[in-house]
C-alpha cells in the first residue's frame, strides 16, 4: 500500500486522533483510505498507491485481529504481496518474531492482535520502508508518513534534523524534521498497547554475520544464488518488472539475475542521448530485445516540485524527486514494479578507499575520517544557522557513525564501513526515495534481501575490491552481458593479459579523477540554465522565500539568509541543491500551517 495510519489510544478520547490523522492525510498528502478498522483499542486506515494497488486491511473474525502491509514483502513459504491474509494466519500461529524471521523485502507490517489488544509493527532489515511514530496526549500514532503525523497536532522543528537535511540532503538515525515524530528503527518488532510502546525487539543484526568467511568461487556462487532467488521471488509475483539500467555494475548485476526468470522485462534509463549511461543501456536492451524507456531530464514546474515535497514529507530535494516522480508515473502505466540496484554497492566495497592503507584491519573505524570525507558539508549552508545552534557537522557525524557501529568495533574496518553505509545512507537516503515511490507504485531492490546482504557482507575484502566479485559473477553466469562496456568504456569482466587492451579507457578515467581531485573540472554546458532560476520565476516561490515570512526564519541567521537568497538568483550560485531543499521545507511548513 501507499501509506497507513494507526492510532493506539490511552482512553476513548484518543480515538479523536484518528479522524484528525485521516484528515491530515487528505489535506497534506492527497490520500484517502481504502480500508479502515475501528476498535476500542486501535484504529487503522490503509491508503492505496496512486496506481490503485494496495490499501487493504485483512481481518480474522475469530480473534478480532487485523493486518496491513506497506511496501513489497515476500515470505519464505512463497506468499507475497496480495496474500496478506496468509501473513495474518502465520502471525496468529507462530507470533511476530517467527513471522519476522520469515519475511524478506521492503516493508512495514502492522498487526492488531485482538487477543492481547496489542499493535505489532515489524520493520524490514534495513528500515528502508519508512515508518514513524508520534506520542500524543491520549494516544500513540503510527504512520508511513512523518508529515501526516506532524499534521495531527502542534509541532516544533528538530534543529539537528533540519541542519542534517539542509546541509547534506539526508536526515539520520530516528530523527525527522519534527521533534515530536520519530522514525522506527530497522529489523525491529515494536509492540504498542494502551497508548504506549511496550517493547522493542531486534530480530536481525549484522552481528549475526561472519565477516571475511566467504572467499573465491564459493562467495561468487553464494551471491549469485541469493540474487537469483530474490529475482525469482519477484518474478513470481510481478510478471512485468522494469529494471533500472545504467552503465554501471549494480543495475547490470540486477538485470543478470532477472534475465533467467522468464518475466516480461523492460529496462529504463534517465539521461540525454549523448550520456554514457544512455548509450550503454540502449545497446544492452537492443541486444536482449528488451523494451527500453529513456527519460530526458526536464525542469519541472513549481506545481510538480510542490507535489514532490508532499510525497517525500519534505525530507528530500523536491526538484530531484519531481523528476523521479514523472519517470515512475510513466513507467507505472506499462509495468508492475520498479526494480533498482540499490545496496549493490556493498558487493563492491563502497567507500573503502577511505580505509587505505589499512583496508580489512580489525579495530574501530576512523569515524572522523569518514565523516569528513562523506558527511561533511560546506560552511556556506551551515552559516545560515544561528551560531549558538550551529552543529560542528564533522563531529556530529563522527558520533552518528560510532553509534551506528556500536558493538562492531572488533570486526574488520571493511565490515564496519559496510554497516555504516547500510544503517545510515541506505536506511535514510535510499529509504526516503523508495518510501516516496512506494506511494506511486511498487518498487524494490532485491539486493536488500537478507541472503544477498549476508553473502555480500561476509565476502573477504580482496574479492570485493575493484568490483572483482561482480565482474567474476557476470563473467561466469552472464558472459554476454559482462562483455558489454561499462560507462567508462571497459568491460565488466576481470582483467587478464588477453583482454588488457580493452581496459585502456581506464587511463582516461583515472586521469579525469586526478584532475577532479586537483580542482580541475570540465566546463559546464554554457547553454544550460539552472533549474533554480526557472523556479524563481514562479510567484509562489517568490512568496515562499520572503525572509521575513519564512517558517524557518526562527532557526536561521536573518542576514545570512537574506544574502543566501539574494545570491541564489544569480546564475553562478553554487548551492542549488541546498536552495531546493530549503524551498521544499518552506513549502511543507506552509502546508502544515494552512
Amino acid at each position: 500500500m501507499g501509506n497507513f495510519l494507526v492510532i493506539v489510544p490511552t482512553s476513548p478520547d484518543g480515538m479523536r486522533c484518528f479522524d484528525a490523522g485521516v484528515d491530515a492525510a487528505r489535506r497534506l498528502k492527497q490520500q484517502i483510505p481504502r480500508d479502515t478498522v475501528n476498535l476500542p483499542w486501535a484504529s487503522a486506515a490503509a491508503f492505496p498507491r496512486q496506481n490503485g494497488s494496495g490499501g487493504r486491511i485483512v481481518c480474522d473474525p475469530q480473534t478480532g485481529s487485523w493486518l496491513l502491509a506497506s511496501g513489497t514483502w515476500f515470505h519464505s513459504a512463497n506468499p507475497g504481496v496480495g496474500d496478506d491474509s496468509v501473513l495474518l494466519k502465520r502471525y496468529l500461529e507462530a507470533g511476530a518474531k517467527q513471522l519476522a524471521a520469515e519475511l524478506e523485502g521492503f516493508f512495514a507490517i502492522v498487526i492488531g492482535d485482538g487477543r492481547s489488544r496489542e499493535v505489532n509493527v515489524i520493520t524490514d532489515v534495513a528500515g528502508s520502508c519508512h515508518c514513524f511514530v508520534r506520542k500524543l496526549p491520549d494516544a500513540i500514532a503510527i504512520s508511513g508518513s512523518s508529515l501526516l503525523l506532524a499534521g495531527i497536532g502542534d509541532f516544533t522543528l528538530d534543529i539537528t534534523a533540519c541542519q542534517e537535511y539542509l546541509r547534506t540532503g539526508i536526515i539520520y538515525q530516528d530523527r525527522t524534521l519534527f521533534k515530536e515524530v520519530r522514525k522506527l528503527g530497522p529489523a525491529r518488532i515494536f509492540r504498542f498497547a494502551s497508548g504506549e510502546l511496550k517493547s522493542e525487539e531486534q530480530y536481525w543484526s549484522a552481528r549475526q554475520l561472519e565477516p571475511d568467511s566467504l572467499a573465491g568461487d564459493t562467495a561468487v556462487q553464494k551471491v549469485w544464488d541469493a540474487l537469483n532467488g530474490a529475482a525469482g521471488a519477484v518474478a513470481k509475483r510481478f510478471g512485468r518488472p522494469v529494471c533500472d539500467l545504467t552503465g554501471g555494475y549494480d543495475s547490470r548485476a540486477m538485470l543478470s539475475a532477472f534475465l533467467p526468470t522468464g518475466a516480461k522485462l523492460g529496462t529504463t534509463v534517465s539521461g540525454r542521448d549523448e550520456d554514457a549511461d544512455v548509450i550503454v543501456s540502449r545497446t544492452i536492451a537492443q541486444a536482449y530485445n528488451l523494451p527500453h524507456q529513456q527519460f530526458v531530464p526536464t525542469t519541472p514546474a513549481f506545481e510538480k516540485v510542490a507535489h514532490a515535497a508532499e510525497f517525500t514529507d519534505g525530507e528530500y530535494d523536491p526538484m530531484d524527486y519531481a523528476r523521479t516522480m514523472l519517470v515512475h508515473r510513466a513507467l507505472a502505466k506499462q509495468f508492475d514494479i520498479s526494480i533498482n540496484g540499490s545496496y549493490g554497492e556493498i558487493a563492491r566495497g563502497y567507500w573503502w578507499e577511505l580505509l587505505v592503507p589499512h583496508t580489512g584491519q580489525r579495530g574501530k573505524l576512523d569515524s572522523r575520517k569518514l565523516a569528513q570525507a562523506r558527511y561533511g558539508a560546506s560552511d556556506a549552508v551551515g552559516l545560515l544557522f544561528l551560531p549558538d545552534q550551529r552543529l560542528d557537522i564533522v563531529t556530529h557525524f563522527s558520533q552518528v557513525v560510532d553509534e551506528s557501529n556500536a558493538g562492531l568495533y572488533d570486526t574488520p574496518n571493511t565490515f564496519q564501513m559496510d554497516h555504516a553505509y547500510l544503517t545510515m545512507r541506505m536506511q535514510r537516503w535510499q529509504g526516503r526515495i523508495a518510501s516516496s515511490t512506494n506511494q506511486l507504485w511498487p518498487c524494490l531492490s532485491p539486493f536488500m534481501f537478507r541472503p544477498v546482504l549476508a553473502a555480500m557482507m561476509e565476502t573477504r575484502p580482496e574479492l570485493r575490491k575493484r568490483s572483482l566479485m561482480i565482474r567474476k559473477m557476470l563473467a561466469r553466469f552472464q558472459p554476454k552481458l559482462a562483455n558489454f562496456p561499462l560507462e567508462h568504456g571497459y568491460p565488466a569482466v576481470p582483467a587478464t593479459l588477453a583482454n588488457l587492451p580493452r581496459f585502456l579507457p581506464l587511463l582516461h578515467y583515472y586521469a579525469e579523477r586526478a584532475k577532479s581531485r586537483l580542482g580541475i573540472h570540465a566546463k559546464a554546458n554554457a547553454s544550460s540554465r539552472p533549474a533554480r532560476l526557472e523556479l524563481w520565476k514562479a510567484p509562489e516561490v517568490i512568496e515562499l522565500l520572503r525572509p521575513e515570512r519564512m517558517k524557518t526564519s526562527g532557526l536561521l541567521d536573518p542576514a545570512a539568509l537574506s544574502d543566501f537568497l539574494a545570491r541564489s538568483r544569480e546564475e553562478s550560485f553554487p548551492h542549488s541543491a541546498e536552495w531546493q531543499r530549503l524551498l521544499g521545507l518552506e513549502y511543507i511548513l506552509k502546508r502544515l500551517s494552512s
